[in-house]
């Protein structure tokens, strides 16, 4: 596995945040040495665990693509609980149901292979009703 890929792993296996203890801005899936909202340097953080609730703010949908990509691949700006902002696939929906402000939850699954290993992230797909969870 590449050193990009080892570096985040514990937070993107685990969505690990980081909270500025000068603003409260909470970072992912790396912790900075400067706060990107209040410009705190060297900024001090804790270390969060994050909600795996967020919602859409912004998608695309990419239908051409190599073909070792599926399509159509649905990507998003999605905003969880605590206001961090992250890009994610959107998965188990299809392009007639996307839209802005719709509810997702994080989904631990293999983001792609490398060098004959799985590499395994979040990826998004819409959220569960209460009704659905109690089928």
């Amino acid at each position: 596995m590449k050193p990009e890929h080892w570096r985040l792993r514990r937070a993107n296996d685990r969505l690990i945040g980081y909270k500025c203890r000068s603003c409260g801005w909470v970072g992912f899936p790396e912790k900075r040495r400067t706060c990107k909202r209040c410009r705190a340097a060297p900024a001090e953080f804790d270390e969060i665990q994050l909600s795996p609730n967020g919602r859409v703010l912004s998608y695309v949908i990419q239908y051409r693509l190599p073909d070792e990509f599926e399509s159509p691949l649905a990507l998003a700006v999605i905003e969880l609980e605590e206001g961090t902002r992250l890009y994610g696939h959107l998965v188990d929906v299809t392009p007639e149901e996307l839209r802005v402000g719709l509810e997702v939850e994080a989904d631990y699954r293999v983001m792609f292979e490398d060098d004959g290993l799985n590499v395994y992230s979040y990826k998004f797909k819409p959220r569960r009703s209460a009704h659905e969870k109690r089928s």
